[in-house]
């Protein structure tokens, strides 16, 4: 083999290496996101049949009541509608 084709064969395979390792961590990415997102479903599916019943020592504190029911995955921001007053 020529020089020329020498540098071709490993520029090729190079490439090639790039580019398997580029759709394996692809792949990876979206296997990933999806048991994310299985597990978010299972945790938001618990929390409709089994609400957090709210710790007695939160109650007469609004901020710590709001911490123990903060469910990122099921509010937008800004919208606290499921939280009652400790008043």
């Amino acid at each position: 083999m020529t020089d020329a084709q020498v540098k071709t064969w490993f520029q090729n395979r190079r490439t090639k290496w790039r580019r398997q390792t580029t759709e394996e961590r692809e792949a990876e990415r979206q296997q990933a996101n999806r048991i994310l997102m299985q597990l978010q479903q299972e945790a938001f599916q618990k929390t409709l049949s089994h609400p957090v019943n709210p710790d007695p020592l939160c109650l007469h504190n609004t901020s710590l009541y709001a911490l123990q029911n903060l469910q990122p995955w099921t509010e937008t921001p800004g919208k606290m509608s499921g939280l009652a007053s400790c008043d």
